[in-house]
């Protein structure tokens, strides 16, 4: 097992609600925003590719909590492709 830290460029905000009353909407995720995390890579080689993405996903959220993302969810919120994950952080260092 082999457990990557990176950074996770939010495409689609996601929000919760808080439980009991009054119920509160609050921010986890907010588009546009980079948030710290990390994922589990496969053990066998070109796996990205083969399985549509890593094992599994940690992402530090608003609250400041790290929580693990199933890989459909991840796909939806943040954005995964490699290429234009690195296009977006090179921009980010040329701002």
């Amino acid at each position: 097992m082999k457990i990557i830290k990176t950074k996770f460029l939010c495409k689609n905000s996601s929000q919760t609600v808080t439980k009991g009353l009054p119920m509160y909407v609050k921010d986890r995720f907010i588009e546009g925003k980079w948030y710290d995390g990390e994922y589990e890579a496969w053990n066998f080689h070109d796996s990205y590719r083969l399985n549509g993405g890593w094992r599994r996903y940690w992402v530090i959220n608003e609250k400041g909590e790290k929580e693990e993302i199933h890989r459909a969810h991840m796909n939806a919120i943040f954005e995964t492709d490699i290429e234009k994950l690195r296009d977006n952080k090179i921009n980010e260092i040329l701002k």
